[in-house]
């Protein structure tokens, strides 16, 4: 009796019905055609005072009506929604972890509604938060209790700031019509997500705030444009009489007057006109200038660089677009990290819990490193396989998180598990040799040697081992001729050289 009451206790805690049935209809009307610098100096500070419903709207519409914008915004959504989510186990050699791994990625394959919430949720990049909705639904099968049956997002004419911390209002249910009344969030029901840097309160309005005034000035660059052209775009006609002849000059206005029905003037042969045209050329460039500054500008704060929107140039070698692409990438590498703590705390931890798994919130990721980076890691991995080392359970964990697949032990014939990359021999021998190995560093280093044993790095880390195995300085000299064989007789006989001054530091062999 008592684990049923605990059991319909814990069931109420659990959110099983939706409460956001806001519908958009009842949003503001649009606000962006009646804007203007105080304008938007008013919606902030009203906002500032807890009222954020105009701000939001305006928002809405400058990311509708900005095709620059809406096209900036998209790719940095896409530079992480475009690559593949990765869920990873805490421990890879912990059964639970590894179920609640599994669960977790059953558990999004199954939720139809999963992209439309990522989408929802990479909004607070630029806007000051992002909220969803959680809904399961119980189940009795595949050893769960719930599932989870939707992720809802949760329109932001629904937030409340009047009480300066964060509100949702509630709605009515047959309407979908905001009503007055707001309730905090409940862990337990939301999901809350704030993927910017910024530390300031929601309701000042985030990172988007900054772009308000370059957004307002390219649309009303693109207006005066407009009107120039419309007033000044087609070529006048200008007139000339002599200036006591007052009978020419009626007729020239009376030969203006009908120019625009005849798409021409009937004049005398003594009469003199001419066709002007406005230097929309030259004043044109000066608008194209203002409006490429009011977009670069925003695609500074979206993107962390603008050599993505449009060609510019640099210069030959001069490495801005190295540095722009690499400042892209933190921010992508940011978004990602950000969002997957946001549901590894916000959904994942709740799911494994109310379905009674014991195993830890798995983490996720998405992508990998560009192929740059990746390039060089590999290159890190090789030089520590050929020196003799390897890799913890904890590092290989972190290198399949920036690679993008995991990355595993290889399993040897008699052996259960190898060292990370090394060729494939008994797991004994390696064991053996690595050990023998740390010794002759530690009595070259004593010897006086140290220098010359850390230079056997790299391709010439084998050299280290080779020393050991060497019964005599003319074996050394034959193992190496032999295991370089590939190398000119120039870059080999220093190398043996260097290696037989190490052997007699050394003091033995092995």
């Amino acid at each position: 009796m008592l684990k049923d009451t605990i059991q319909r206790i814990f069931d109420r805690l659990i959110p099983v019905q939706k409460q956001t049935v806001y519908r958009d209809r009842h949003d503001p009307s649009a606000i962006a055609h009646t804007l203007n610098v105080d304008r938007i100096h008013n919606i902030l500070r009203e906002a500032e005072g807890g009222n954020t419903s105009q701000l939001f709207a305006l928002y809405r519409d400058l990311i509708l009506s900005d095709n620059h914008a809406q096209g900036e915004f998209a790719k940095r959504k896409l530079a992480v929604l475009g690559d593949t989510l990765n869920i990873q186990p805490v421990d890879e050699n912990d059964a639970a972890d590894v179920q609640a791994a599994d669960a977790i990625r059953k558990m999004i394959s199954d939720c139809d509604c999963w992209q439309k919430a990522l989408v929802h949720l990479l909004d607070a990049s630029l806007y000051p938060v992002s909220i969803l909705e959680k809904v399961f639904r119980p189940v009795s099968r595949g050893g769960l209790r719930y599932e989870l049956d939707d992720l809802v997002p949760v329109n932001y004419q629904l937030l409340d700031y009047r009480e300066w911390d964060l509100r949702i209002f509630a709605s009515d249910p047959q309407s979908g019509q905001r009503l007055p009344v707001s309730n905090a969030p409940d862990p337990s029901g939301y999901i809350i997500h704030r993927g910017h840097l910024l530390t300031s309160p929601d309701n000042w309005g985030g990172p988007m705030r900054s772009i308000l005034f370059w957004w307002l000035f390219g649309t009303m660059d693109r207006e005066w444009w407009g009107r120039f052209l419309e007033r000044f775009g087609a070529p006048f006609i200008v007139g000339k009489y002599d200036q006591t002849d007052d009978a020419s000059r009626s007729v020239l206005e009376r030969a203006f007057s009908s120019a625009t029905r005849l798409f021409g003037v009937v004049i005398s042969k003594q009469t003199e006109i001419e066709l002007q045209q406005a230097a929309t050329s030259q004043t044109g460039e000066a608008f194209e200038r203002f409006h490429s500054i009011c977009q670069r500008e925003k695609s500074k704060l979206i993107l962390g660089q603008t050599l993505s929107a449009e060609a510019q140039s640099t210069g030959l070698g001069s490495g801005v677009s190295n540095t722009q692409e690499s400042v892209r990438q933190d921010i992508r590498q940011y978004d990602s990290l950000t969002l997957g703590h946001t549901l590894r705390t916000g959904l994942f931890r709740q799911y494994l819990s109310i379905n009674g798994l014991p195993g830890r919130a798995p983490n996720c990721s998405w992508g990998s490193e560009t192929y740059e980076n990746a390039e060089s890691i590999s290159k890190v991995l090789l030089a520590l396989t050929q020196a003799g080392y390897d890799l913890t359970d904890e590092s290989l964990a972190i290198v399949s998180a920036r690679l993008g697949w995991t990355v595993t032990r290889r399993t040897l014939a008699g052996a259960a598990t190898a060292p990370f990359g090394v060729l494939p021999m008994s797991a004994q021998p390696v064991i053996a040799r690595r050990n023998r190995l740390e010794d002759a560093n530690t009595q070259i280093a004593r010897e006086g040697a140290a220098t010359l044993a850390l230079s056997f790095r790299g391709s010439l880390a084998p050299v280290r081992a080779l020393i050991l195995q060497s019964s005599s300085p003319e074996d050394l000299e034959a193992r190496i001729r032999t295991f370089y064989a590939d190398w000119s007789p120039a870059r080999v006989t220093p190398l043996i050289e260097e290696a037989l001054v190490a052997y007699s530091a050394n003091g033995s062999s092995n």
